[in-house]
């Protein structure tokens, strides 16, 4: 077994910041599918077949990345686990660099979780994997992810039609990170 998937299972399933968070699972594909099919949700993503036959297929592909080390597909629940509220990947790890993505979380969901998810995603894979740079796409039209996005003072890659790609290091990452534990009443995770 890759040694990557041997830490993040020493990590999850575990409990921060008020969340239960976990690897996803095939039970989860209709959840996935409702977010990703959700019309407000999903305007910024690429489109998905409505099938849940197809997102269990998915699913399963995924879970081989997850083996391999390469992908790590992580919901974000409410602390007793009876609510899922979202989910964040972290995903095309290479030697020393990962992208972060599938960051997608219900309306129905406290506002503030869905930044936690995002940091305690990054957080594992700088922290935990000892990756150094993180690479994010952003679409042109999510004004509100692009702000965010830009907070960590990203490096800018290039642009296409419909997306910004940035990266950005540990260093510019963790600044902004404590910055918002802070404004969020939270403390730096601690496994």
């Amino acid at each position: 077994m890759n040694e990557r998937k041997k830490i993040i299972e020493k990590l999850l399933p575990t409990t921060q910041y008020g969340c239960f968070f976990r690897l996803v699972e095939l039970s989860d594909a209709e959840f996935i599918l409702s977010l990703r099919n959700d019309q407000n949700l999903s305007r910024y993503l690429n489109k998905t077949s409505n099938k849940l036959e197809d997102q269990i297929n998915w699913l399963k592909e995924y879970k081989l990345r997850e083996t391999q080390g390469t992908d790590f597909y992580i919901i974000c629940m409410s602390e007793d686990k009876k609510t899922r509220y979202g989910l964040n990947r972290i995903y095309d790890i290479g030697i020393d660099d990962f992208e972060f993505g599938s960051w997608l979380y219900g309306s129905e969901a406290p506002k503030d979780k869905s930044i936690l998810g995002n940091i305690f995603s990054n957080t594992l894979a700088f922290e935990f994997l000892h990756l150094k740079t993180c690479k994010v796409s952003v679409r042109k039209s999510n004004k509100s992810v692009h702000r965010y996005i830009k907070s960590y003072n990203p490096i800018f890659l290039s642009e296409d039609e419909l997306s910004y790609y940035y990266s950005f290091g540990y260093q510019d990452w963790n600044k902004r990170r404590l910055e918002l534990l802070r404004l969020l009443g939270n403390e730096p995770m601690q496994i």
